[in-house]
C-alpha cells in the first residue's frame, strides 16, 4: 500500500509542477513514479536498505518524498503546490487524452477549473481556436467527459480487495458480500458482513462501505440477503434464519448457489439434482501469459518460475512483448530465439514448474502477426494481442481480429476487446463473430485476469463456453506478485459458469501439450 501511495504522490507532484510551469521538477517526479508500480515489499525497508535509491530514476529528491510517505505524511511541497491549483483542475486532468500541458492551457487561457465548465466551453466551440486543440480534439474531449461520467464512483476489484484488507485489520473477521462477492469487475460500494457488529456506513480511501451486522445464528441469512441480486432473492422467497448459507439453501430445498451465480437468469438447482462445479483458483495448474525482465516485467525467468511453483502452478507460459511493441521492450527475433534456448536450458535442469516458451505477438493493422512463421514455429505457444490502433471502426477491427484468429500460428487471442477498466472503452469488435471463428479453427481465447482488464467479460465467456472455445485465465503477470491476478480472473470465470474443462490452464501439462501438438499438426496439414 505504501509503494502505491508513493507512486500516486509522485504522479500528483509531477502533474502539479507541470500545471505551474516547473517542467524540470515535473520530469524528475514523473520518471520515478512508474518503476515504483513494479516494486514489491515494504517501503520503509526498501529505504533503510538502500534498495529504493538503486531504482532507476530515484535520487535524493524523490527519496525525501518517499521518507515522508513512509512516515504517513503528505509532503509539504505537494500541499503547497495543490493549494495554488483549483481542485476541479485535477478532475479535468484525469480525462483521457488531456495531458498536463493541455490542462494548463485550459486553466490559464480559458479559466476552466471544472468538468462542467469544460463541457460548456466545448459546446460553445471555444477549444477550436485554442493553440494545440482544434475541432477534432474538442470532439474527443466531449466524448471523454461522457465516458468519465459513466465511470464516476466506480472502483476496480484490486482497489476493493485492498479495502477489505484494511477492514480486516480494523474489524477482525470480515466477510465480503454484495457486488464484489458476486464477482463484478467494478463496484460502487463494498458490502461486508461482520459478526457482532452494528449496521453502519463508512468509507475506506473514498470507497463507500456498508457494514452489516450478524450473529453466529443468523450469519448465513445475512450473507445470502446481502449478496444475492434482487432477482435471485425474489426466486428464493422468504429467507429462514440460518447459521450458514448451505443450511439456508438446503432448508429451501436447493443446492447452495455460488455467489457469482446469484443473478437473474441463473436457475436455482433442486436438492437431489446434479449441478456443475465451477472452476476454482485451486484448479489452475498453470498460467500462459506472463512477462519477465526481458521485456517490461519486474522479475527474471528464474524468479517467475520459483514464484509460480510457490503458488501451486506446475507450468508457466512466458509471453514477452513482440518487436512491434518497442515501448514495452519488445523482443526482436534474435532475442526471442535466445530466450527460447534459455527456457530449454532451465527446463533441462528439472523443476516443479515447467516453463513454456511463447510470445505475445502484436496483431498488426490488417491482422498479420509480428514475426515470420520460421520464428513463431520455434515457440510452444503464441498469444496474439492488439496493443495499437484501438480506435479502428467496427468492420475494420472485426476483420483484423478474424484474420488473426484464422492465422495458423495463433494459439490464443489475448485480451480480445482491449478494454482498460476506468481507462479505455472496449474496441468496436463483433465478439460473437470472433468466437465463431475461434470455434471454426480451434483457437482459444484469454480471460486476461489483470484487474485493469478482466477481458473477456462474463457474457463473452459464456458465449465462448457455448461454442466450445477453450478459455485461458491469464495472469498477464509482470511481477511475481501479479501471479495473484489469477484470483480476479477466476471470479469472472465463475460468473460465466465456466468449469475445469472449459479452462485450458486447469488442464494438466500433458493434456495442454496434446492440444498444442494438434494445433501444430493442423498447421502442417
Amino acid at each position: 500500500m505504501d509503494l502505491r501511495t508513493l507512486s500516486d504522490t509522485l504522479r500528483r507532484l509531477a502533474f502539479a509542477h507541470e500545471l505551474v510551469g516547473s517542467e524540470r521538477r515535473a520530469a524528475t517526479y514523473g520518471r520515478a513514479s512508474w518503476p515504483l508500480r513494479q516494486l514489491d515489499g515494504d517501503l520503509k525497508a526498501l529505504i533503510d536498505s538502500g534498495e529504493l535509491l538503486a531504482v532507476r530514476g530515484i535520487g535524493q529528491t524523490v527519496l525525501a518524498v518517499a521518507e515522508a510517505v513512509a512516515r504517513g505524511e503528505e509532503p509539504q511541497e505537494l500541499s503547497d503546490l495543490e493549494a495554488q491549483i483549483p481542485e476541479g483542475v485535477y478532475r479535468v486532468g484525469r480525462l483521457k487524452g488531456l495531458g498536463p500541458k493541455k490542462v494548463r492551457a485550459l486553466w490559464q487561457e480559458l479559466g476552466i477549473t471544472t468538468l462542467g465548465e469544460l463541457e460548456y466551453a466545448c459546446q460553445e466551440n471555444r477549444l477550436v481556436d485554442l493553440k494545440g486543440f482544434g475541432s477534432k480534439t474538442q470532439d474527443k474531449v466531449l466524448a471523454a467527459i461522457r465516458q468519465a461520467r459513466q465511470w464516476e464512483g466506480l472502483f476496480r476489484r484490486d482497489t476493493v480487495r485492498e479495502a477489505v484488507e484494511v477492514l480486516v485489520g480494523e474489524l477482525g473477521e470480515v466477510q465480503p458480500a454484495g457486488d464484489y462477492r458476486r464477482g463484478f469487475e467494478l463496484v460502487r460500494q463494498l458490502d461486508v458482513v461482520v459478526v457482532g457488529a452494528e449496521d453502519h456506513e463508512r468509507d475506506v480511501d473514498g470507497l463507500p462501505v456498508r457494514v452489516w451486522g450478524a450473529t453466529e445464528a443468523t450469519l448465513g441469512t445475512v450473507l445470502v440477503a446481502r449478496t444475492g441480486s434482487d432477482a435471485h432473492l425474489a426466486a428464493l422467497g422468504d429467507l429462514p434464519s440460518a447459521a450458514t448459507e448451505e443450511d439456508l439453501y438446503a432448508g429451501l430445498g436447493f443446492h447452495w448457489q455460488p455467489a457469482e451465480r446469484r443473478e437473474a437468469g441463473v436457475p436455482l438447482i433442486r436438492t437431489g439434482s446434479s449441478r456443475p462445479r465451477l472452476v476454482r483458483r485451486s484448479d489452475l495448474v498453470g498460467a500462459l501469459h506472463n512477462h519477465t525482465t526481458a521485456s517490461d516485467g519486474r522479475n527474471s525467468l528464474e524468479e517467475m518460475r520459483a514464484a509460480a511453483a510457490a503458488v501451486g502452478l506446475r507450468y508457466l507460459g512466458i509471453s514477452e512483448h513482440s518487436q512491434e511493441s518497442q515501448i514495452a521492450g519488445g523482443l526482436d527475433a534474435d532475442r526471442l530465439v535466445a530466450q527460447v534456448e534459455r527456457i530449454a536450458h532451465l527446463n533441462a535442469q528439472g523443476h516443479p514448474c515447467t516453463l513454456l516458451s511463447g510470445v505475445e505477438s502484436d496483431i498488426l493493422r490488417d491482422g498479420e502477426l509480428d514475426y515470420p512463421p520460421e520464428i513463431l514455429g520455434q515457440l510452444d505457444l503464441v498469444v496474439a494481442s492488439v496493443h495499437r490502433r484501438h480506435r479502428q471502426d467496427g468492420p475494420a477491427m472485426t476483420a483484423r481480429m478474424l484474420a488473426a484468429v484464422r492465422n495458423p500460428w495463433t494459439d490464443l487471442v489475448g485480451h480480445p476487446t482491449g478494454r482498460l477498466l476506468l481507462g479505455r472503452a472496449p474496441t468496436d469488435l463483433d465478439v460473437e463473430a470472433m468466437l465463431d471463428a475461434c470455434a471454426e479453427v480451434g483457437c482459444a481465447v484469454e480471460l486476461n485476469a489483470s484487474p485493469h482488464r478482466l477481458d473477456l467479460n462474463a457474457e463473452h465467456l459464456a458465449w465462448a463456453k457455448e461454442r466450445g472455445v477453450p478459455v485461458s485465465i491469464g495472469a498477464d503477470a509482470h511481477s511475481v506478485a501479479a501471479l495473484d491476478n489469477l484470483e480476479y480472473g477466476v471470479a469472472i470465470a465463475r460468473r460465466a459458469g465456466l468449469t475445469v474443462d472449459d479452462v485450458m490452464n486447469a488442464w494438466e501439462l500433458p493434456r495442454l501439450r496434446l492440444w498444442l501438438s494438434d494445433r501444430r499438426a493442423a498447421r502442417t496439414a
